[in-house]
């Protein structure tokens, strides 16, 4: 075999070698650029699966997040009259809204998908989780389904009054400022196009009418409104919308004859 030969040979080889040693580089960078770590804890009690992530504020209180979710469950069953709630669901936290984005696509402290048996919540040092107000809208809609289009006020109003707190003030108070200060929405827009209406008024208006109804007629009407829309509200009541508004705001100028006063502008951003 001539010089030239062995010469193209070890060429050859060299390249091989180098080549091999490139892909194996590229692979090991392509490796640390796509594949990261993230570690998460999981507990089962009866019918309800948790998620924590291995670390930070929702793993260091994670039994206090879980004692949290059992009384929500407790209280939200007394509130629309079930006696069992023996479906499967898993309640995932999460540690930023960050996080919630791949998951939801959206940056929400908290989000209920029923069609998953799911509820995504971001509880860390800076994030009150929204426990019971999601959680009401995951067994509510599992038990009764999604309400009608008409309805939907109900669904957030019912997680907004299942807390009752903003700020400290519950749901009638907040209804009270409103009435005093203007502020109430109309029926016909809450109706027909709920979330296009200011946020934190449509909640809370929603709240108190959805607690009067609650507390002074049956939960089977109410179920009923839920489900056949509110265009139906005086076949199901007996009764003009109109006349159970007048009713129940005079009781409330009765009960609380100042309006309390609230700060509109910090109420506005949300409830601490």
């Amino acid at each position: 075999m001539n010089k030239t030969c062995i010469s193209f040979i070890i060429l050859i080889n060299f390249l091989l070698i180098v080549s091999c040693n490139q892909t194996k580089e590229n692979s090991k960078s392509l490796e640390q650029l796509e594949w990261k770590k993230e570690g998460q804890v999981l507990k089962t009690i009866e019918n309800i699966h948790f998620s924590f992530p291995d670390q930070g504020f929702a793993f260091s209180n994670k039994e206090d997040l879980i004692k949290q979710c059992l009384e929500s469950l407790k209280n939200n069953k007394k509130l629309i009259g079930l006696k069992e709630f023996n479906d499967s669901i898993y309640i995932r936290f999460l540690a930023s809204r960050k996080d919630m984005f791949p998951l939801t696509a959206t940056k929400a402290s908290g989000i209920a998908y029923p069609h998953i048996n799911t509820l995504y919540v971001v509880a860390n040092e800076n994030q009150n989780p929204p426990i019971i107000h999601e959680l009401m809208h995951l067994i509510i809609m599992l038990k009764w389904g999604n309400p009608t289009d008409s309805s939907t006020w109900m669904n957030e109003g019912i997680g907004t009054y299942a807390e009752n707190n903003c700020n400290g003030n519950n749901v009638a108070e907040i209804y009270r400022y409103f009435l005093e200060h203007n502020k109430l929405i109309s029926l016909n827009l809450l109706s027909s196009d709920f979330y296009k209406q200011p946020e934190m008024i449509g909640y809370h208006q929603s709240a108190y009418i959805v607690e009067y109804l609650l507390s002074n007629y049956s939960i089977e009407q109410f179920k009923r409104l839920w489900t056949e829309g509110f265009e139906n509200f005086e076949e199901i009541y007996a009764i003009p919308f109109s006349e159970v508004k007048g009713n129940f705001e005079k009781e409330l100028i009765e009960k609380y004859p100042i309006a309390p006063k609230i700060d509109f502008e910090k109420f506005s951003q949300g409830c601490d």
